[in-house]
């Protein structure tokens, strides 16, 4: 390449701007271009194998920087707007954990009481009640005597089936159209 293409080149295609870089480290250019209306925006990652994992999705750019790139957003963020944004993630994560445990908690708490009604409606004894409790007392004569029961172990319901609301199927009737609306002024 000749002297001359090169001053031609570098005169034609202007050096990128260096405008910024991420808490990763990663460095963001611009580049006026002359015959094209807007400017061509680039990213130079700090460690040139995190472009596979950038692209591949198991990193992510900031999503202010990502904007930028786009040109959906006109002027890059500042490292304050990273910082703070970094800061709102870090508390998100640690609500969203919160929430998981109370979730899970509530869940252990929910299967623990449906264990302890299932043992009440069957008679087996709770997990309250010590493990060598009868089931059945017995009698002089050496025959097994039913256990009492309460009263609401007596009047337990038996579960209607579903599928009998199917069977009531209702009569369709035909539809027409009533009068029609007037609108005021007409």
């Amino acid at each position: 390449m000749s002297f001359l293409s090169k001053v031609w080149t570098a005169i034609r295609t202007p050096k990128p701007r260096f405008v910024g870089k991420d808490l990763q480290g990663n460095k963001f250019y611009e580049r006026a271009l002359i015959e094209m209306g807007r400017p061509k925006r680039t990213v130079v990652y700090k460690n040139p194998d995190d472009m596979w994992d950038y692209v591949g999705g198991q990193k992510r750019l900031a999503i202010q920087w990502s904007a930028w790139l786009a040109h959906t957003r006109p002027n890059p963020p500042t490292v304050e707007e990273l910082k703070v944004d970094a800061e709102r993630q870090v508390r998100v994560k640690y609500n969203a954990s919160l929430i998981e445990a109370r979730d899970r908690e509530e869940g252990e708490r929910l299967k623990r009481l449906r264990a302890e009604r299932h043992a009440e409606l069957v008679g087996a004894p709770s997990r309250g009640e010590s493990d060598s409790a009868p089931y059945h007392e017995v009698r002089s004569t050496g025959e097994p005597e039913p256990a009492t029961q309460s009263a609401e172990q007596d009047t337990i319901l038996p579960t209607p089936n579903p599928w009998d609301a199917a069977k009531n199927v209702p009569e369709t009737e035909a539809w027409a159209p009533g009068r029609p609306i007037r609108r005021r002024g007409d």
